[in-house]
């Protein structure tokens, strides 16, 4: 039977050669030179003040949520359909979250709900760039300086994408990126904050190096470190940093080759959805997209779970996305009931992914389609 699997994690050749470069340094531990190489690409690529590269975009999303120092008293309002550290990186400062309903056209954050639901104790709000895709960030802009609110941008799966030619993790003040294995470019597990107020990298630092002033001492700016902040231990090991260092001198032509993939599937699947079998998850206007994922939208629940079974009982591994974090036991515990955001409740269940990766072949779409075309 043909085998196509959902993910394989890109891989450049470099990256055995770079780890092996760290055992030569015999520095392991983090914030070294293949951080600071890492840290420079990126800063340079989403031209950025300051990139700091973390263990995991959730300490991205930590990190983001101290800096903008949301605690007990504060609602944050955010989509939920998404990962779960979007959530749990709020909750972890003490402050309330507002869950808001998703766009079922774009499966972005519903701007219009999110307006609906501000408070006077409304201070921020959790952006989610879903596949790679964005909202209207001018809306949001305005939504949010009207308000006085602060805006975090969960970037983890936008790295490579723009919205109006500027790159997806910049559109706030903070972003967070995600290496995670299953994302375009990765260290198996890893993350960056993207810090775009320059008035907000003194503390950034101080945060990432556990609330002490090291990277000032490191720089020569004090003659001794000491504890300055609330922290915790937030960046990766030069083993991680080395890994990501050769996935990112190829993020051209890894975008490349995924957004090649990404038409072919496109190309394929647009007669089905003339047919109406389903709505391919196409980007929101004025984004450029980074191929992360393909996305088909069913008319109903039960026409979904007919697709991805089928799809799996012939070799494709085709899967569905997050279960709203409303609809969840924890949503549940936080005093929310599936109904109270019924788009976001039913287009959730609608959505199945499709293999998306760098050895999905032009047969394998081929192949895809013609189950798709045999339901």
């Amino acid at each position: 039977m043909w085998q196509i699997p959902f993910n394989v994690p890109f891989l450049t050749g470099s990256e055995q050669k770079y780890v092996n470069e760290v055992f030569d340094n015999m520095e392991f531990s983090g914030n070294g030179p293949f951080t600071n190489k890492a840290q420079k690409i990126l800063e340079e690529y989403l031209d950025a003040p300051k990139v700091l590269l973390t263990h995991s975009c959730t300490a991205a999303l930590e990190m983001a949520a101290m800096l903008a120092e949301f605690g007990p008293g504060d609602e944050i309002l955010m989509p939920s359909f998404t990962f779960v550290t979007t959530a749990s990186s709020i909750l972890r400062t003490g402050a309330e979250i507002v869950f808001c309903e998703i766009d079922p056209e774009s499966m972005q954050l519903d701007l219009n709900d999110v307006k609906s639901k501000i408070s006077n104790k409304t201070k921020g709000i959790v952006v989610v760039d879903y596949a790679g895709f964005c909202v209207d960030f001018q809306i949001l802009r305005e939504i949010c300086d009207e308000y006085n609110l602060f805006c975090i941008e969960d970037a983890a799966q936008g790295l490579g994408s723009s919205w109006n030619g500027a790159l997806l993790g910049t559109q706030t003040k903070l972003g967070a990126i995600s290496f995670h294995q299953t994302k375009n470019l990765h260290s198996g597990l890893g993350g960056c904050l993207v810090i775009n107020d320059r008035k907000m990298v003194e503390k950034a630092e101080i945060i990432w190096e556990r609330g002490t002033n090291r990277s000032a001492f490191f720089k020569g700016l004090v003659d001794k470190y000491s504890w300055q902040e609330v922290g915790s231990s937030f960046y990766p090991s030069e083993l991680q940093a080395a890994f990501l260092c050769a996935q990112l001198e190829a993020i051209d032509d890894n975008l490349l080759a995924r957004k090649r993939i990404w038409k072919a599937y496109l190309e394929a699947l647009k007669p089905l959805e003339g047919k109406g079998l389903f709505r391919i998850l196409k980007p929101t206007q004025g984004c450029n997209h980074n191929a992360h994922l393909i996305a088909l939208l069913f008319p109903s629940p039960e026409a979904t779970d007919i697709a991805r079974i089928h799809l799996n009982n012939n070799g494709v591994q085709a899967v569905i996305h997050y279960v709203p974090l409303h609809a969840s036991p924890m949503g549940r515990r936080l005093g929310y009931l599936p109904t109270d955001l019924p788009e976001t409740l039913h287009h959730s269940k609608t959505l199945l992914r499709l293999p998306l990766h760098n050895q999905v072949t032009q047969k394998d779409v081929d192949y895809i389609a013609t189950l798709l075309d045999n339901l």
